[in-house]
């Protein structure tokens, strides 16, 4: 939901329990591959993208959730250090794990993958099965007991209904989930794969990536796109100077979807390092991603850069819509900071709308 809307938001003893049910499904249920992490973290992720914080239940297909994991798993289907797959089981290999490493052999990237639909249909059809016929279905199973907090045992096979008020926590703890579900999963894959990783501390960069994994090749594309100025003081910009700047900071929400990036000069990609940019930034990147969306398509598909503009701008309002919920500033310039008022999200809003009603 977009600043203005009516909320109807879970009271303080509700979110509390989610937390602690979330916390029971990680410590206490029973874990024989990394499916159900994948599980979590897609359902949060989803909740951002797609969900609003009305409080309302959220239909969720199972093909979305299947391109989640497909998206979490190209990544960690790559050899490590070179030299083989992590294990991410206790029997063969997922049955996931071996589809997308298929997948990652006929083509160098995933938007290389998404871009050619046959193919991808079927891989994101094979995922789903192997979904629906497993984690969906045992995720909120502990013990003997089923929780089922965030969604009811599936009716349809080809969509789950996240419970009223499930959507609205996970956004609001996105966060906090997702350091939850990363670190499980991460220590889960060094148990079974002690003798490949010895002391090696890079272990969560290489499962999950970093906020530099799709930046290569980037920047002279945003400079002609920025007319050769930097995105934020609009001074002008030198190629070899010039810093490619998650708009939406990575540690916020870990958006590597091209439309999120800008070019800077050093001193401002410092000075606003982890903050959100101002409103008056808003407006400007999204009146970028407007007037110059052709020519920034066509870089992305050359550079094979994952794309999505409405994914992109739904997670800008999810942020700007926490830190101004908050309270929180937002970097203007140098050591200025300004809150984010009433009224931010207007223009995105419009944006957003006449995408989608396009």
């Amino acid at each position: 939901m977009l600043a203005g809307e009516a909320m109807n938001s879970p009271s303080a003893e509700v979110q509390l329990q989610f937390l602690s049910q979330l916390q029971r499904l990680l410590s206490e249920g029973h874990f024989v591959a990394t499916y159900k992490f994948a599980l979590l973290q897609a359902l949060a992720d989803l909740a951002v993208e797609v969900g609003d914080d009305s409080g309302a239940p959220l239909e969720l297909t199972v093909d979305a959730i299947a391109g989640k994991f497909i998206q979490y798993y190209w990544r960690q289907s790559a050899p490590y250090l070179g030299r083989a797959v992590l294990r991410q089981n206790t029997g063969s290999p997922p049955a996931i794990l071996k589809d997308v490493s298929a997948c990652r052999r006929r083509y160098d990237s995933l938007h290389r993958a998404q871009a050619d639909p046959g193919n991808w249909r079927r891989l994101v059809g094979r995922v789903a099965r192997t979904v629906r016929a497993m984690p969906l279905d045992k995720l909120q199973t502990v013990g003997n007991q089923r929780l089922e907090f965030l969604y009811p045992s599936a009716a349809r096979s080809d969509a789950i209904e996240l419970h009223a008020g499930v959507a609205y926590c996970l956004r609001k703890f996105h966060g906090l989930i997702t350091d939850l579900v990363r670190g499980a999963w991460t220590r889960y894959i060094r148990r079974f794969n002690q003798q490949e990783l010895g002391n090696a501390h890079d272990l969560h960069d290489f499962l999950f990536g970093g906020p530099r994994a799709a930046i290569a090749g980037l920047a002279p594309a945003l400079l002609d796109v920025q007319s050769g100025r930097c995105f934020y003081c609009e001074e002008s910009l030198r190629e070899d100077r010039a810093h490619v700047d998650h708009f939406v900071p990575w540690s916020r929400y870990g958006n590597d979807l091209g439309h999120n990036f800008v070019l800077a000069d050093a001193s401002c990609n410092a000075a606003k390092s982890d903050h959100i940019a101002a409103p008056e930034h808003l407006a400007r990147w999204i009146d970028r991603n407007a007037r110059r969306g052709p020519a920034l398509e066509d870089a992305f598909a050359r550079l094979a850069v994952p794309h999505d503009l409405v994914g992109s701008l739904r997670v800008a309002a999810w942020v700007y819509g926490q830190v101004s919920a908050s309270g929180g500033l937002s970097w203007v310039s140098g050591k200025r900071f300004a809150s984010v008022d009433a009224g931010w999200d207007r223009d995105l809003r419009g944006f957003i709308a006449a995408l989608q009603g396009a």
